[in-house]
């Protein structure tokens, strides 16, 4: 190509606004590089020197970089004409991200060519170099602090260029830039730390600290984190002495004080103590006023200490073994790290580190949380693995360090041995599972048998553990009784028990007792032998006759359920006979099983049954509702009563008593098809096939017969079933056996799933051979089991590493919903497909396989909800949009606090639109059309139902765009973007469709740039000017396209917020145009005046700063609220709004005024009177601010958590943070003490028990009323009510009533204590609300510090022993919640209320808090203490009345199931409670033959 064609091409691409910034470079560095080549190079510099436009940059940008240094001497000067321009644009265009990132990388690459050019230059011109350097560091400190990660990295480079070069010309005047911007604050902290990083990089620190004397004096003792680089930095050039007091100091000042920033100051301090590990070890470790996990972080982040654990540990003793018990988990984590791990794994433990552990054990093995679980069980096993060296050098020779080893490991068995107690939580029975078998392991590796250790396996805990309701602690008890037990205590009559037992968890229970049965040497009980003779097997012969024990009673079960389905129900579900069937066969090797004609004829028994159990079944499983299915039964017509029999196991007479019911039916039917599935598959996959086994032969355990049946089975199941259970087990047995078929030897097994395939792609397109099997289908329930066994065909081939299935699969059924054929029988085929791709989109053995098919997926799901003609049809498409969905931005997250959705669920346009690039013509086309649509009146939508369908086609292309933001590389490489969208987005917010509008104008908010938002807004203001104007001359005369202006309302809502008072003069007039337009547009429609004021109250609360809004435009935005306000509630009235926009309005309003007294009289007289405000705003403001007044006080009655429980509205909270300081807290006063506001709630509150309007008010005005000053509440009346029923939303209320009349009375009555403490045990039931159980946590404590005392010193005859156990009872309750944030509120409460030993009491503030399982057997020992009982009979009453509520037989059936408290221990508090009755007994002077004869 000629240079002057090539040069004309060039331009054009380089100032084409549509190109990709990357490809416009490219174009201007070959515009560059031709001028130098055809020897016009100098007129070209001129010419880009010269002021361009703006689509000019990439040119002028690109003449940067093709400058050599030699080219200087005489382009000097232009060079920085350009390089102004540059930077000009890029602080007018500083939010236009994608022309950010282009800059500053260009201008890096210029900055890196900077270095020789110097010593080019005459030295008249060396100041030109200076300037050059100048404007550079403009750029990089006006971008270091940018959003976009690309933009920051490139401008902290850029700086350092810059400053480097700076140092070798001297150019002294950059640096101080630096430093006063960092003095005065003239940047963000962010940018000046940044910057500040760069500058000591290149001058080093000493010459930053001198010139920011500030940065010890204010920013690092509130910024802590900003000095790491600048102290390692420091510590290569300062003396030691001089870097300890300046650097090290400073940090351990911080770490005293107890605060969040805690975990960074460590990671400094381990820092630090890295750089001099000996000499501040030194200094770290004697300091008792540092936290221990601040010493332990250190040591363990430092080599060198390390080899000196052993010396630590003896100082540290007491301190670590606290930190084992402590409420800290980071801190008890590190203490046992501390303990276990060492540089030399050999190294044995010793006596200190052995008695710690165990004291972790005790005390941390029923940790709920299932993340500290596992890493302190990972750290036990470092100390198991110590200790195997040491039972290694035991065996050897027995030195005494070996024998305490083995000991120790003696004493933790038996302390594992005794966590698994009946009641022992989930957690506990873990850790202590997993750590015994670890120990067994341990013992059987080095050859010490139980004898020698002189202990007994813990035969009963293992065997209640099987009864545990989690099936992997199940199978651990299971593995530990068959390893170590040779002796078998179960007993077949108790099995068979379990085993017919109605409750799932029963059988299962039974089937791992038969388990452990089976594989031990002697057995208590032998089976009952069968009628006929069972033969004996060579290969597991126990095994073998209780399988066919087993085998007897399906049969019985199966003859029952033929003849009356209900019947076998109840008395032989079938479910737990199979499911033990299934689980023995788990244990064995079928291969070995082939050999013997008696497995053999066994395992074609159970085929048959199975198949014949499922026939049985299907009936229930297939109906049309099989959660109501009941068939003929025998009691059908009795009066026998209903009964859950879940709750406990029934025996068989109690059963023959109880009415069947479909639910007992159900259970047995899906339950039952899902164990023969089970069954079936796993033998298909396990077993010696026929087809295979004639190949070698071989024995086999499955026909060719028995194989086609099984696989008819799956296929009808999945077919035909309808209940989910049933047809998702049955998924799980087909994909057993496809996947052996798929990767079978015999080709006939091999080609079945294709076939299966085929067949199934048939009926799912309705073709006319198959429409009879296809008419078997489920049209409901999302197809049912048909996507199931099409998902287990395509992902099983996926191991063959073929696709082929799925490609064929995918690309017929897009084909089904893109064909659209008419008729009730595309209808169906179409909503099969569509139910049949979102199983296949949601699979995640796919994952990244049905990328390429997600656009057509997302076309067809949107395609589907606007031409569906029946709701089957338009339901598989929203399902299948929302199953794409979450496959394109993943599973959906908790939204932020403002609403908007999470970051990790929305993506840029760029990688969007790269990933699905035909999806950006679709949706292109798609608003193109519909804004069209918008423009003509809506002319291609005939009837309301085609509108409808229209709307929602739209919200959901709306929903899904909503998701995108645009990128930093926007335009950059792609010409796919947002921006393209945006003018049909902004016609289709006039939608006739009010949530299609709303969502148009979030979209349009989200694609636009600042300046294209403030452009609109312009745009918007205008014309609502206009029409504000044509309003006025021809007054009601005029029509109005409503749908129009609030769209554009909604609009200028959502972009304001997007630029808030960026333009303050813009949004003044936007303010201006809106007052004047607010009457007149309240007379036409009362929707468009709502979104008018709310576009008003956003621009209101963003107007913080002084000065922004004057006095006259002030009077125009209140003429607004001086409109008739019974007119605006009528209107609203009519249109079913909230009048509640309008307060808002007005409190805004009356806070722009700036008189604080007009501030109050608004709030506390104008709300109080009923035609201003709803009651709703009213309450809820009076609430939220007499909260934080009362949070701001010494000694609060409330806590953030109050706040957060009442779920006070946004507007309010951001209307409360606007008001200054001394206006909050002159507010709050004369509300507290307003006696209009006191008149108006008492007001309501009277006429709220008359008629309940609203709970949540309800309950918001008996929370406000103990927070006024003068609330006329009597504590008798209170305590009254306690005792009463009331509804749940009064609690919050009455707990704040309570706390501040019993806080305020010198002395509680006697006969308000039982009452009180009923009422707190009652909002302490596992199935109350958190926040009530904290609250009964608070009341206890102001019970204990107040008024408890007095009980306590009331002296042996005066005390009253039933209030003292009550409340030690309801402490308990507390300590052993189910909530961590309980828990230790009620730990404060025995620490802080002096309820600890007297030694404990004497350290004061600093006595550590510990764990609630540590604080237990101390506070009860406390407490009996204090009260000095000599009477053996008063101990044991006492005990009684704290043991209720765990002895009581509700409590037994609350803990022991540990559905709503994971955490309690019903046994482990009583165990406690029985030491402490003992120690009491001993100081009593009753003899105990006393108490026990009486």
């Amino acid at each position: 190509m000629p240079c002057g064609t090539a040069n004309v091409v060039a331009q054009k691409v380089a100032r084409h606004e549509d190109t990709p910034w990357d490809v416009r470079s490219i174009a201007g560095l070959l515009i560059g590089h031709l001028a130098r080549f055809s020897g016009t190079f100098q007129k070209y510099v001129e010419h880009c020197s010269r002021p361009q436009a703006e689509q000019d940059v990439p040119a002028q940008t690109a003449a940067l970089l093709v400058l050599r240094p030699t080219d200087y001497a005489e382009n000097a000067a232009q060079a920085l004409a350009i390089l102004k321009t540059i930077v000009s644009v890029g602080e007018q265009k500083s939010t236009v991200t994608n022309l950010l990132v282009f800059l500053s990388k260009h201008l890096f690459i210029y900055s890196k060519s900077l270095g020789e050019i110097h010593a080019h230059l005459p030295e008249d011109q060396k100041v030109l170099y200076e300037q050059i350097l100048a404007e550079l560091q403009v750029f990089a400190l006006q971008n270091i602090s940018n959003d976009t990660d690309s933009v920051r990295h490139m401008s902290s480079a850029l700086l350092h260029q810059v400053l480097q070069h700076a140092q070798a010309v001297g150019q002294e005047e950059l640096f101080q830039v630096v430093y006063r911007q960092f003095v005065d604050r003239e940047a963000s902290l962010n940018a000046s730390c940044m910057a500040l990083e760069q500058l000591v990089a290149v001058a080093g620190v000493n010459q930053s600290i001198e010139n920011c004397p500030s940065l010890f004096g204010v920013i690092f003792p509130r910024h802590l984190g900003c000095e790491d680089t600048m102290m390692v930095s420091a510590h290569k050039t300062e003396p030691f002495a001089e870097w300890q007091s300046r650097w090290f100091g400073q940090l351990l000042a911080a770490i005293r004080l107890p605060e969040k920033r805690r975990p960074v100051i460590e990671e400094l301090i381990a820092q630090a103590v890295q750089l001099e590990p000996t000499r501040l070890a030194q200094l770290l470790l004697p300091d008792t006023r540092l936290p221990l996990s601040c010493k332990l972080a250190a040591i363990l982040g430092v080599r060198q200490l390390s080899a000196r654990r052993q010396i630590l540990l003896r100082s540290m003793k007491e301190e670590v073994e606290q930190a084992l018990i402590g409420l800290d988990d980071h801190t008890r984590l590190l203490a046992l790290r501390f303990l276990v791990e060492t540089p030399r794994p050999s190294e044995l433990l010793n006596a200190d580190q052995m008695v710690a552990i165990e004291l972790y054990v005790r005390h941390n093995a029923n940790n709920p949380s299932a993340h500290l679980r596992q890493l302190g069980y990972g750290l036990l096993q470092k100390a198991l693995k110590r200790v195997h060296f040491g039972l290694v050098e035991y065996r050897k020779s027995r030195t005494p360090a070996s024998q305490e080893v083995f000991q120790f490991l003696i004493r933790l068995i038996r302390i594992l041995s005794e966590n698994m107690f009946s009641s022992a939580n989930y957690g506990r029975r873990w850790l202590s599972l997993r750590l015994l078998r670890d120990c067994l392991e341990l013992t059987e590796m080095v050859g010490i048998t139980f004898s020698e250790m002189g202990i007994e396996l813990p035969t009963k805990p293992l065997m209640a553990c099987l009864g545990d309701s989690y099936e992997h602690n199940k199978v651990l008890a299971a593995q530990l009784l068959e390893t170590f037990q040779s002796h078998s205590l179960f007993k077949p009559d108790e099995m068979i028990q379990l085993l017919l037992s109605l409750r799932p968890s029963d059988s299962a229970t039974g089937a791992f007792q038969l388990q452990v049965y089976c594989k031990a040497n002697i057995v208590q009980s032998e089976l009952p032998t069968p009628a006929q003779s069972t033969p004996d097997t060579i290969h597991a012969p126990l095994t073998f006759r209780a399988l066919q024990w087993c085998l007897q009673h399906l049969k019985e079960g199966l003859c029952l359920a033929q003849l009356d389905l209900g019947e076998a129900a109840k008395l032989n579900p079938l479910y737990g006979l199979l499911f033990a069937s299934r689980h023995l066969l788990q244990q064995l090797k079928l291969k070995e099983l082939a050999k013997e004609p008696h497995w053999r004829q066994y395992i074609e028994e159970l085929v048959t049954i199975c198949l014949a159990v499922s026939s049985v079944v299907l009936p229930v499983v297939s109906s049309a509702s099989p959660e109501g299915h009941l068939p003929e039964t025998c009691d059908q017509e009795t009066d026998q009563p209903l009964t859950n029999v879940l709750d406990r196991q029934l025996t068989r007479e109690e059963l023959q008593q109880v009415r069947t019911t479909p639910q007992m039916i159900l259970l047995c039917a899906w339950r039952s098809s899902k164990e023969v599935c089970l069954i079936l598959g796993e033998l298909v996959q396990r077993a010696p096939l026929e087809e295979e086994e004639q190949q070698r032969q071989g024995d086999f355990l499955l026909s060719c017969a028995q194989l086609e049946a099984i696989g008819e089975h799956f296929l009808q199941l999945l077919a035909e079933t309808k209940h989910r259970g049933a047809f998702e087990q049955a998924y799980v047995g087909f994909t057993m056996l496809c996947r052996r078929f798929w990767h079978s030897e015999s080709v006939r097994l091999n080609q079945l799933p294709g076939q299966w395939v085929n067949e199934a792609m048939a009926m799912v397109s309705g073709q006319e051979e198959w429409a009879g099997r296809g008419a078997r289908l489920c049209a409901t329930r999302r197809s049912a089991g048909m996507p199931f066994m099409l998902q287990a065909l395509v992902c099983t081939e996926l191991k063959l590493g073929t696709h082929a299935t799925l490609y064929r699969c995918m690309h017929r059924l897009l084909e089904v919903c893109e064909r659209r054929t008419a008729g009730a029988a595309g209808i169906t085929a179409r909503s099969h497909a569509l139910n049949i791709m979102r199983a296949l989109f949601r699979s995640s053995e796919l994952a990244e396989l049905v990328t390429e098919f997600m656009a057509r997926g997302i076309q067809c799901a949107l395609d589907g909800l606007l031409l569906a003609e029946e709701w089957a049809e338009r339901n598989s498409a929203t399902l299948l949009l929302a199953a794409l969905i979450v496959r394109v931005f993943g599973v959906e997250r908790a939204r932020l606090e403002t609403g908007e959705l999470h970051v990790r669920n929305r993506m840029t346009g760029r990688i969007f639109f790269t990933r699905y690039p035909q999806l950006f013509d679709y949706f292109h086309a798609a608003l193109q059309r519909e804004s069209e649509q918008m423009d003509s009146g809506g002319a291609g939508s005939d009837n309301a139902g085609g509108k409808r369908r229209q709307a929602v086609q739209l919200e959901a292309m709306l929903l899904m765009l909503s998701r995108l933001y645009p990128s930093s590389l926007e335009g950059a490489e792609s010409t796919l973007n947002l921006s393209e969208f945006v003018p049909f987005l902004i016609r289709i917010c006039h939608s006739h469709d009010l949530l299609t509008r709303e969502m148009a104008a979030q979209v349009v908010a989200n694609f636009v740039t600042q300046e294209q938002a403030l452009a609109e807004i312009r745009r918007i203001v205008i014309e609502l000017k206009a029409l504000q104007l044509r309003l006025k001359k021809q007054e009601a005369a005029l029509s109005l396209n409503i749908n129009l202006l609030h769209g554009q309302l909604l609009l200028l809502l959502h972009l304001h917020r997007l630029v808030r008072w960026t333009r303050p003069s813009l949004t003044r007039m936007q303010l201006h145009t809106l007052a004047a337009l607010a009457a007149p547009l309240l007379q036409h429609d009362a929707c468009a005046f709502s979104a008018l004021v709310e576009v008003m109250v956003a621009a209101m609360e963003d107007a913080v700063e002084p000065g922004l809004l004057d006095y006259q435009l002030l009077e125009q935005i209140g003429a607004v609220y001086l409109l008739d306000h019974k007119e605006v509630q009528r209107r609203c009235q009519q249109q079913g709004i909230s009048k509640r926009f309008y307060q808002i309005f007005g409190l805004h309003l009356h806070r722009l005024r700036g008189i604080s007294q007009g501030i109050v009289l608004h709030i506390v007289e104008d709300l109080a009177e009923p035609i201003w405000a709803l009651d709703e705003l009213k309450v809820e403001l009076w609430l939220y601010i007499l909260l934080q007044r009362s949070l701001s006080k010494q000694h609060s009655l409330v806590s953030e958590a109050d706040i957060e429980h009442f779920d006070f509205s946004g507007d309010i909270r951001r209307y409360f943070e606007t008001l200054s300081q001394e206006q909050r807290e002159e507010v709050a006063q004369e509300v507290y003490e307003s006696p209009a506001v006191r008149s108006s709630v008492l007001q309501m509150i009277k006429s709220s028990r008359s008629r309940c309007w609203s709970l949540q008010l309800a309950g918001r005005l008996a929370a406000l009323q103990p927070l006024l000053r003068d609330p006329e509440l009597d504590l008798h009346q209170l305590v009254q009510r306690c005792s009463e029923e009331h509804a749940t939303h009064q609690e919050a209320g009455l707990l704040l009533g309570l706390r501040r009349l019993i806080g305020e009375s010198k002395t509680l009555e006697r006969k308000h204590w039982l009452p009180v403490l009923n009422y707190a045990q009652r909002l302490l039931h596992p199935g109350q609300p958190v926040y009530l159980r904290h609250q009964a946590a608070e009341l206890c404590d102001l019970l204990a510090r107040n008024h408890l005392r007095d009980q306590l010193a009331a002296g042996i005859t005066d005390v009253d022993i039933e209030l003292v156990g009550r409340f030690i009872g309801l402490v308990l309750l507390l300590l052993h919640d189910d909530a961590e944030w309980v828990r230790h509120r009620a730990v404060q409460l025995v620490c802080g209320a002096g309820l600890r030993s007297a030694a404990e009491q004497e350290q004061g503030a600093r006595a550590p808090l510990i764990l609630p399982s540590a604080l237990t057997q101390n506070f009860l020992d406390t407490m009996i203490d204090k009260l000095a009982l000599d009477d053996v009979k008063v101990v044991q009453r006492l005990v009684n009345i704290i043991s209720e509520p765990f002895t009581s037989s509700a409590a037994k059936e609350l803990f022991d199931k540990q559905e709503n408290n994971h955490y309690c221990e019903r046994n482990h508090v009583l165990v406690g409670l029985w030491e402490a009755r003992t120690r009491a007994y001993s100081r009593a002077r009753t003899p105990l033959n006393e108490v026990s004869n009486s």
